[in-house]
């Protein structure tokens, strides 16, 4: 289905949407009519769907990881698995936002849901989360996590690895840019 507004014909299922008048209720378009003027809306700090008027509901702008995102990555030479989990996975844990397992060889990267506190760009913090959880992979694969003593080594610094997995990128365009990047 799609709303048309003036000129503009778009279609807003997956869209995420708050309540005009309760700023703080969040939810995913699961469906709408535009003939009855309605909108069903799944709250994302609940799971509760909800039908409210089109004219009672806001845009946020936000984009949300695809949800059926799991893959694998080659670490020097070790296939890894890339998992997607929500909450309801036993392996979920609210004090980090992924983790690299390598005893099984797989990042589990969290499932966001768009919340009043959570960042408008879910995919572009996805995909930073996932860098990060890379390079603990690389550490590891590559002797240095096990080499280095203690829980608080320098391979298992959380901002050593943020300034690698930030880093990296650029460091990448700027070996591009001068032609040595192989």
């Amino acid at each position: 289905m799609q709303i048309v507004s003036g000129d503009i014909t778009r279609d807003i299922t997956g869209e995420i949407v708050y309540l005009k008048a309760y700023k703080q209720m969040v939810g995913e378009v699961t469906g709408y009519s535009t003939e009855k003027g309605t909108a069903t809306v799944k709250l994302c700090d609940t799971g509760l769907e909800i039908t409210v008027s089109l004219d009672d509901i806001e845009s946020t702008g936000s984009t949300q990881p695809h949800r059926a995102f799991n893959s694998e990555v080659h670490i020097l030479g070790t296939r890894y698995s890339i998992r997607i989990i929500d909450e309801d996975d036993y392996r979920y844990d609210r004090e980090a936002d992924g983790w690299c397992d390598p005893s099984v060889k797989e990042i589990l990267i969290f499932n966001y849901k768009q919340s009043a506190e959570s960042v408008k760009d879910l995919v572009a913090y996805q995909k930073k989360v996932l860098r990060h959880e890379i390079v603990h992979a690389f550490l590891y694969e590559s002797g240095l996590w096990q080499n280095a003593y203690g829980s608080k080594c320098w391979a298992k610094n959380e901002e050593m690895i943020d300034w690698m997995a930030i880093q990296i990128p650029k460091i990448q365009r700027a070996y591009k840019e001068a032609y040595c990047d192989e």
